[in-house]
C-alpha cells in the first residue's frame, strides 16, 4: 500500500510540473486573446444558429471550434500541450468534413490527426528547458522552393481528381487547403517558422470554403485561425531569426 501512495504522490507531482512548464511564459495578452476568442466564438455560434445544423449534433461544431482554437494559441506560443487539444479537434472535424462534402479536407484531417502523436513526441525532444517552448528556426532557400513546387502540383492534380469523380463542395479551394495542411504539418513538425506563412494562406482558403458550406461555428474559428496565424507568424519569425543568429 505505501508504494502505491508513493507511486500516485509521484504521478501527481509530475502532472503538476508539466502544468507549471505549459503555463511558463505566458502573457497577459496571450491569456487575454485566448479566453475571449473561445467565448465569442462559442456565444456567437449559439446565437447564430446556421439552419443546416438544426440537430442534435451541433454542439460537435461549436466544440471543434474551441479546441482548434486552443489547439492554434498553444502551438504558437510553443507549448507541447497544443497537441492534445490538436487530436480531439481533428477527432471531431473528420465528422464535420464528411458532413461538409469537403473531402479532400477530411483526407488531410485523417493526416493531421496521425501527425499529432508524430509532432507531440518530436517537439517533447527539442524543448528549450528555460522558457518551456519548442525552439524555432528556419528552412532553407532549396527547402523552401520544393515545398511550394509541391503544393502547386499537388493542388492541381488533388483538385481535378475531386473536380472529376467527387461532388466536392469547392474542388480546388478543398485540394489547396489540404495539400498546404500537409505541407504545414510537417514544417510543424520540424519547427519551422515558415509554417506559420502557409497557414495564413490555409486559413484565407478555409474561411471561403467553410462560408460556402454554410458552417458558422468553422467559419469562425478560421477567422480566428487567421488572426492567430499573423501574430504568431510574427513571434516565431523574430524567434527564429535570433536562433539562425545562434546557430551561425
Amino acid at each position: 500500500m505505501p508504494a502505491k501512495i508513493a507511486t500516485i504522490q509521484n504521478n501527481m507531482q509530475k502532472i503538476k510540473t508539466l502544468i507549471k512548464e505549459e503555463l511558463a511564459g505566458w502573457k497577459p495578452f496571450d491569456i487575454i486573446w485566448l479566453v475571449s476568442v473561445c467565448l465569442i466564438v462559442t456565444v456567437m455560434s449559439i446565437l447564430f444558429k446556421y439552419d443546416k445544423a438544426n440537430d442534435q449534433f451541433y454542439w460537435i461544431h461549436i466544440v471543434a471550434s474551441a479546441c482548434g482554437i486552443i489547439n492554434v494559441v498553444l502551438g504558437g506560443k510553443g507549448k507541447l500541450s497544443n497537441y492534445v487539444f490538436g487530436f480531439i479537434h481533428c477527432c471531431l472535424m473528420i465528422y464535420i468534413t464528411l458532413i461538409s462534402r469537403l473531402y479532400a479536407d477530411f483526407g488531410v484531417t485523417v493526416y493531421n490527426f496521425i501527425m499529432q502523436f508524430v509532432g507531440f513526441f518530436t517537439w517533447s525532444k527539442n524543448m528549450n528547458h528555460e522558457t518551456h517552448e519548442v525552439k524555432k528556426i528556419h528552412m532553407t532557400n532549396k527547402a523552401r522552393i520544393i515545398s511550394l513546387a509541391i503544393i502547386v502540383v499537388g493542388t492541381a492534380a488533388v483538385g481535378w481528381l475531386m473536380q472529376r469523380f467527387t461532388n466536392d463542395l469547392a474542388p480546388f479551394a478543398d485540394a489547396a487547403k489540404a495539400v498546404m495542411q500537409v505541407v504545414a504539418m510537417i514544417l510543424m513538425v520540424r519547427m519551422f517558422s515558415e509554417q506559420w506563412w502557409l497557414w495564413i494562406a490555409i486559413n484565407c482558403v478555409s474561411i471561403f470554403m467553410y462560408i460556402k458550406a454554410g458552417n458558422f461555428p468553422i467559419t469562425m474559428m478560421y477567422i480566428v485561425y487567421l488572426v492567430n496565424s499573423i501574430i504568431m507568424c510574427v513571434r516565431w519569425e523574430k524567434e527564429a531569426c535570433a536562433n539562425d543568429k545562434l546557430l551561425k
